[in-house]
């Protein structure tokens, strides 16, 4: 028999909630940077590189829905990232 997983500890919960918040500024910025033409982190931002960023946030937040409620029950695509 498969044992289940224990909880996640506060500080577990903690720190993928900082990575998660921490990659959608990351996004965030990276999106306005997009938008003017301008460079974030020492580069130019182009649809790939913005993608890249929309996914790293994707990948952060299914992290913490899956330890948090033990499963994804938000769904979100890099296409809904962009038009928001």
């Amino acid at each position: 028999m498969a044992r289940k997983a224990s909880p996640p500890t506060q500080e577990e919960l903690g720190a993928l909630k900082l990575a998660m918040d921490t990659a959608e500024l990351n996004f965030d910025n990276a999106k306005v940077a997009y938008f003017h033409r301008a460079e974030y982190q020492g580069k130019e931002v182009t649809y790939d590189v913005l993608k890249e960023f929309a996914e790293r946030f994707i990948a952060a937040n299914y992290a913490y829905q899956k330890a948090s409620f033990g499963r994804i029950r938000i769904k979100l695509s890099v296409a809904r990232l962009m038009r928001e």
